[in-house]
């Protein structure tokens, strides 16, 4: 399993950038599973996770972890990343032509290690996961030329991928990223008051729509192209919209605030403990920090991204999901 993307799936890779401003590898972050940060934002595991564990495979070491073994898989994703290099790169982070970097150092060292026809077998029978253009919408001014911009990238990256042997890929589309804490807290302090009936912000939630759309339709053009290509699109927002309308019905008490942070829907405190940490936040304390007792409760762990809860019942539905979640198939078929 290899796995590109952005903080949604990020394992621990930019603990170990020097000078990255966007760390989560301090307390309270991964307390429900770990017991212990491990570099995750939230407070267990992952859909990388998840999807490791059904394979039947340990959880992936991030790339720049000292020593790690990379015998069942990678994780390049790195918190803040984008499709385009420019996208928070002064946060520094790893951006996806520079994950491609990444998986091609690996996959030269299995060919060094292993040789090229036992590097060539384990590929065709990989799978690459993918979670990446949230970042460039949140961070820059939608217009058709980035999205244009933003599906080159991705398509030259499937392609890559492919032609470096592996034929399974799973793409994880853009969560609805208006309906986050993060974004709720802002709208509340600019009495926003045209919100969806969820309580997003609509306008950003119609331009994730819009670039879920393209990147269904590459999807379905690069399994046109080759035939061979196994290809699933995994789309979270109906799952998330769902809940958001009615919490107690999917197991959840609070869909809106976040478990762990301050202030208006618990979003405008950075949720670690910075004082455990040399990085500190941009913004001063201004509220008293608060974290849940039982993160199980939440579907938002801090203020952009769900609780270990929230991402497990996100992937039962993308197993067993009907088409309006995953297309062509479930995970379940896709695996089968």
């Amino acid at each position: 399993l290899f796995v590109f993307g952005d903080s949604a799936l990020d394992g621990g890779q930019n603990t170990y950038i020097p000078g990255s401003k966007i760390v989560s590898a301090i307390p309270p972050y991964g307390k429900t599973y770990f017991s212990k940060p491990t570099g995750r934002w939230t407070d267990g595991r992952t859909i990388a996770d998840f999807l490791a564990q059904a394979l039947g495979l340990p959880l992936l070491p991030p790339f720049l972890e000292p020593g790690a073994n990379f015998s069942n898989g990678v994780n390049f994703a790195s918190a803040g990343a984008g499709l385009l290099d420019e996208t928070n790169a002064h946060q520094v982070l790893i951006s996806m032509k520079q994950q491609l970097r990444q998986f091609r150092n690996v996959t030269n060292e299995y060919k060094k290690e292993k040789g090229v026809e036992f590097t060539n077998q384990l590929l065709r029978n990989s799978v690459a996961l993918f979670s990446m253009g949230a970042n460039d919408i949140a961070n820059a001014v939608p217009s058709s030329f980035l999205f244009q911009e933003m599906i080159q990238t991705y398509s030259s990256a499937i392609q890559e991928i492919y032609n470096y042997g592996i034929k399974h890929i799973i793409i994880l589309l853009a969560p609805p990223i208006g309906c986050t804490p993060n974004l709720r807290a802002v709208s509340a302090q600019s009495r926003n008051t045209n919100l969806t009936p969820e309580g997003c912000i609509g306008i950003i939630n119609t331009l994730v729509d819009s670039y879920n759309t393209k990147l269904l339709n590459l999807a379905v053009k690069l399994h046109n192209d080759y035939r061979d290509l196994n290809i699933a699109t995994l789309n979270p927002s109906p799952i998330i919209l769902n809940v958001l309308r009615n919490p107690q019905k999917y197991g959840f008490k609070e869909a809106e605030k976040a478990c762990c942070g301050g202030g208006p829907f618990n979003a405008a405190e950075f949720c670690g403990d910075a004082d455990k940490h040399d990085w500190k936040p941009d913004h001063k304390n201004k509220y008293t920090k608060f974290i849940c007792n039982n993160p199980k409760d939440y579907l938002y762990f801090d203020s952009n991204h769900f609780t270990e809860a929230g991402y497990w019942f996100v992937m039962k539905n993308f197993w067993h999901g009907s088409y309006n979640i995953a297309r062509p198939s479930n995970l379940n078929f896709f695996f089968q």
